[in-house]
């Protein structure tokens, strides 16, 4: 059982690093990056602080926000989800760090590094369904308000994302006076990265043979 915990938290831990790395992609393809991202992502344009630094308040509140919604019925674990963002946050800047020297010219490039950046998100979210200990506090939230408000997970989730991107949008337009950060590369990976998990998600079965071999 101790066993198939550690996989499960590497599996997670991998997922964490790939969805940074993609996300890091995205912002230097300079088409925008992912709904749940472009916050973090213009406040660290426009404060000196970094990219993670943003992910991890945002991110925080999110989990805050979960508490105070669900009160007594918020489980106790889900605290665990500060610590995950945590360690998501450093990722961020190390994939910062790691993608610092990529140029990227030309809008033909600039999209075929943000459908990379689509696939890497998109696998990482998958790896971390896959090792099924904790959700991101993003969708955790999602879950927390879909039950709250009593609709649908999926209606609930574009109506988040399209508020995430509002959100940068007007955060964008005050501190720049143009759009940083939201493009159409923002409403590319709403769209492609749910389709890019649900392809990886059966093709990962070997995962759940591994853990099943652990168990035991």
């Amino acid at each position: 059982m101790k066993q198939e915990t550690a996989i499960r938290i590497t599996v997670m831990i991998l997922g964490l690093f790939i969805m940074s790395l993609g996300i890091a992609v995205s912002t230097k393809a300079g088409l925008g990056t992912t709904p749940i991202s472009c916050v973090p992502f213009v406040l660290s344009q426009g404060f000196p602080l970094s990219f993670g630094t943003f992910t991890f308040i945002l991110n925080s509140l999110f989990v805050v926000f979960q508490y105070f919604l669900l009160k007594e019925k918020f489980e106790t674990y889900q605290w665990l989800q500060i610590p995950l963002v945590f360690v998501f946050s450093v990722f961020t800047d190390l994939a910062m760090i790691i993608v610092g020297d990529l140029v990227i010219t030309g809008y033909v490039f600039q999209w075929i590094f943000c459908l990379i950046s689509c696939v890497l998100v998109g696998f990482g979210i998958a790896l971390l369904l896959k090792a099924n200990l904790l959700m991101m506090a993003g969708d955790a939230l999602v879950r927390t308000l879909s039950l709250v408000s009593k609709t649908q997970f999926g209606y609930t989730k574009v109506g988040f994302d399209s508020t995430m991107v509002l959100i940068a949008a007007v955060v964008s337009w005050m501190l720049f006076a143009d759009l940083v950060g939201v493009r159409e590369g923002t409403i590319a990976a709403a769209v492609l990265v749910g389709l890019i998990v649900k392809f990886f998600i059966p093709r990962l079965g070997c995962l759940d043979r591994i853990f099943s071999e652990k168990t035991s």
